[in-house]
């Protein structure tokens, strides 16, 4: 989250460098329209900013509603895959 002074908090992802980056398919032109809405609505609200380094993102989602709408949702699978896993139990 942007605004946290890194003093406080900071999250790095420590990605393994024998994996390449994943490149997302193209989408449909209804499916690249609600992925601009969705993006363009949480840039607004001040929740995700863009970044300036691209190597590496988790893959956007769509899942149609029942409404006929369209939900964004992000799979982590890939970067599960390549980030190695922290084995540091978490404190509170």
């Amino acid at each position: 989250m942007h605004g946290i002074d890194t003093s406080v908090a900071l999250h790095k992802l420590h990605v393994d460098s024998m994996y390449v980056p994943i490149k997302q398919k193209k989408r449909n032109d209804e499916k690249n329209q609600a992925v601009i809405a969705e993006y363009e609505l949480l840039l607004k609200v001040d929740v995700i900013r863009e970044l300036q380094f691209l190597e590496w993102i988790a893959n956007v989602v769509l899942v149609k509603k029942t409404n006929g709408t369209w939900k964004m949702c992000t799979d982590f699978t890939s970067l599960n895959t390549t980030c190695p896993k922290d084995s540091t139990p978490y404190h509170a």
